[in-house]
């Protein structure tokens, strides 16, 4: 009883649909040719991940083995003609800070686990239509996250006027985040673990953000950066992150923020603040754009140092003198007592 009701307990996501919501939440291919689009929505999320922005867009769970779960997708044509679609599953990875889905039905795991109700669909000009994707965990799966996309691909052949014929494909797509285990979903944590201030040759001031991913489950981050204390007690910002990034549990990336040409060196105190879904981490380091970062203060001068030094040779030379004279001193008080028994 407790397994079906993880298969049931969803929410459906009532949002409008548009050509841009569907844009920011698709892994998409482009195609040359006529401007024709069309999208895909994630209908269906589980209850536990209702709060989370990212599960708005992907397919984000945590199953134990055997478990079967339903999702429901909407296929959108939003073309002028009507137009004929394959839905698939295909593989992914996650590498170089990037989500990459395979293309051409790679297969993986993961897909074998994936069916389709609907391979093909045909939709008329602005209409759209429902499709039910069916991942079924077996028994023996192996344990940890996995990655996958599925793929609304249309094809369509074209002739060129120089008589070459060639066969488009364009794709839009949504993710699959699935873990797989016992004991409860593993944590999604993150940490920020250094930042670097440089100024390019065309005067263009950057931040370059190392995060390392340290818990369960993959992140995509993004961010802002908020700097203060800067020349004169001025203060800039926040500037969010110039591209969102994907990272997998262990793998470590740069994300980057691009300030306007106008602000000062530095130093600033810069406050980064990224985000993954509902998981946010914050750190701040002082750093400067242009020049070198200014050794930090120790409270006394080089003059005070200088000074210090100096007393403590004059010391020990009176010291040296001191032990000296008291040596010659002794010394000459023995040579008398001896005179004095002879």
């Amino acid at each position: 009883m407790r397994r079906l009701l993880g298969t049931v307990l969803l929410a459906v996501v009532a949002a409008a649909v548009t050509p841009a919501a569907v844009a920011a939440a698709a892994v998409t291919e482009p195609r040359t040719g006529p401007a024709q689009t069309f999208g895909i929505r994630l209908v269906d999320v589980p209850v536990s991940e209702a709060g989370n922005p990212r599960a708005l867009q992907y397919i984000i769970d945590y199953l134990p083995t055997g478990t079967t779960i339903h999702r429901r997708i909407l296929v959108m044509n939003h073309e002028t003609r009507t137009a004929h679609f394959t839905v698939y599953s295909d593989a992914a990875q996650i590498s170089n800070d990037k989500f990459t889905g395979a293309a051409g039905a790679t297969r993986s795991e993961l897909t074998g686990w994936i069916s389709v109700q609907h391979p093909a669909v045909t939709l008329a000009p602005g209409a759209s239509e429902m499709d039910m994707i069916t991942i079924k965990v077996p028994p023996g799966a192996t344990r940890g996250e996995h990655y996958g996309v599925i793929w609304v691909q249309q094809e369509a052949y074209a002739r060129r006027t120089n008589g070459v014929g060639i066969n488009e494909v364009a794709r839009v797509g949504t993710r699959i985040y699935l873990a797989v285990g016992t004991g409860g979903a593993p944590p999604t944590a993150f940490a920020i673990t250094s930042m670097t201030g440089s100024r390019s040759a065309k005067g263009q001031p950057s931040l370059v953000v190392r995060v390392d991913d340290t818990g369960g489950r993959a992140v995509d981050l993004e961010g802002t950066v908020q700097l203060t204390g800067g020349p004169g007690g001025s203060s800039a910002g926040p500037f969010p992150s110039q591209k969102i990034i994907t990272l997998a549990p262990g793998q470590s990336g740069n994300i980057s923020f691009a300030p306007p040409k106008s602000l000062p060196d530095g130093p600033w105190q810069a406050k980064v603040t990224l985000v993954s879904g509902i998981t946010t981490t914050t750190a701040t380091q002082t750093v400067q754009f242009g020049g070198k970062l200014k050794a930090a203060h120790t409270g006394l001068s080089l003059i005070v140092w200088g000074g210090i030094a100096l007393g403590v040779v004059v010391l020990s030379l009176a010291l040296s003198a001191i032990l000296l004279r008291r040596r010659t001193l002794l010394r000459r008080q023995a040579s008398g007592r001896h005179r004095t028994l002879v």
